[in-house]
């Protein structure tokens, strides 16, 4: 496992699967499972759908952004994914309608299951583009990943619980507080991605952080339905690669 300061992305072939790399795919699939099994009894039990969707949308981009820097090559996450099928396949073995039920929990107001099947896919898409896009620069695509699980998360945890409480202003479905609370821990992903992943002292480049931070808020105010999924991880990596990484090549390197 590199030290902190010496991180490199995941190399693009498909070479030998070491123990670590098994250990970390285990426990990375068996995790995905177990929180799609939360989010599924949450539904059941009458839990409001939102919590179960924010649950695994939080959860599972964050095990995605602090795994996928740690493998030695494609094997530990291709390991990783079938750990997690294998999981998912063998309860829909036993229950045949498990998949429609998981996209029905995972579905807001007024949503349909397409919706929130597109949602995550679209999720997926920005990723890879953080991912191949600026390959060279873990602390980037951590950043990426970490806005669209913490900031945004934040933002509907936040505008649901405690949105209109204090401002009593909603705009487009938005509120204040929620809004707040994405431009805070935008700020908290890119500063964690930096001092965790990167060289780079966020202290020097503080004026940068809040830029980016304003950014992702600005991204995420004027995004609907699943554009936030989809934009936030992408501006947010080209936003760190202007404003902190400007010299940085990007694509693979050579």
């Amino acid at each position: 496992m590199p030290s902190l300061g010496e991180w490199t992305m995941v190399e693009l072939f498909f070479g030998s699967l070491t123990l670590y790399d098994a250990f970390m795919g285990v426990l990375t699939g068996v995790a995905g499972g177990a929180v799609l099994a939360a989010a599924y009894l949450m539904s059941r039990r009458g839990i409001a759908h939102w919590k179960a969707r924010k649950l695994v949308h939080v959860t599972m981009a964050t095990v995605i952004a602090l795994t996928i820097v740690n493998y030695s090559n494609l094997s530990g996450p291709a390991f990783a994914a079938g750990v997690f099928l294998t999981v998912l396949f063998y309860a829909w073995a036993h229950k045949r309608s498990l998949i429609s039920e998981l996209l029905v929990a995972g579905s807001r107001e007024n949503e349909t299951k397409l919706n929130t099947f597109v949602s995550g896919f679209m999720g997926i898409v920005g990723f890879a583009v953080a991912f191949l896009v600026f390959f060279s620069e873990p602390g980037i695509f951590v950043a990426a990943i970490l806005a669209v699980a913490w900031a945004d998360g934040a933002g509907e945890i936040i505008g649901r619980t405690c949105g209109g409480r204090l401002f009593g202003i909603r705009i487009r479905n938005k509120t204040v507080e929620g809004t707040i609370g994405v431009f805070f821990f935008s700020t908290i992903s890119v500063v964690f991605a930096l001092v965790s992943f990167s060289t780079v002292n966020p202290v020097t480049v503080l004026p940068q952080i809040v830029a980016i931070a304003a950014i992702v808020t600005v991204t995420e105010a004027v995004s609907t339905r699943w554009l936030d999924n989809f934009l936030i991880p992408i501006v947010t990596s080209f936003a760190m690669w202007l404003l902190v990484f400007p010299t940085m090549p990007l694509f693979l390197p050579p």
